[in-house]
C-alpha cells in the first residue's frame, strides 16, 4: 500500500475517531458531569446551612429559568422525564433541584 494511502486512511480514521468520541460525551458523560456537578453543590449547601431543603427547589427554578434562556446547552443536561419528576425523592436535595429546574419557564 502507498505511503499516501495509508496516511489518508489513518486521517479518515482519526477524523471520525474524534467525532465519535466527541458526540459520546456531549450526550452522555458531559450529562453525568452536571448532574454530579449539581448534586454535590446542593448537598453541600444544604449540609453547610447555606440553603435550606425547601429552599433548593426554588434555586432550582431560577437557575432552570436563567440557563434556558443563555445556556440552553446546559440546561439539556439538566433535563428530567416526567417520570423522574414524578418519582424525584422529597428528601433528596439533588432530586428537587433538578424537579425545579424542569419547572422552570
Amino acid at each position: 500500500m502507498a505511503k499516501g494511502k495509508v496516511f489518508l486512511i489513518g486521517l479518515i480514521t482519526a477524523l471520525l475517531g474524534f467525532a465519535g468520541g466527541y458526540f459520546f460525551y456531549a450526550n452522555t458523560v458531559a450529562r453525568y458531569d452536571a448532574m454530579s456537578s449539581v448534586c454535590v453543590a446542593m448537598q453541600e449547601a444544604v449540609r453547610n446551612q447555606m440553603l435550606t431543603p425547601q429552599e433548593v427547589r426554588a434555586l432550582g427554578v431560577v437557575t432552570g429559568s436563567t440557563l434556558k434562556r443563555q445556556y440552553s446547552s446546559v440546561a439539556s443536561k439538566l433535563s428530567m422525564p416526567k417520570e423522574g419528576v414524578q418519582n424525584a425523592s422529597p428528601d433528596s436535595m439533588c432530586s428537587q433541584f433538578l424537579v425545579g429546574v424542569h419547572q422552570s419557564p
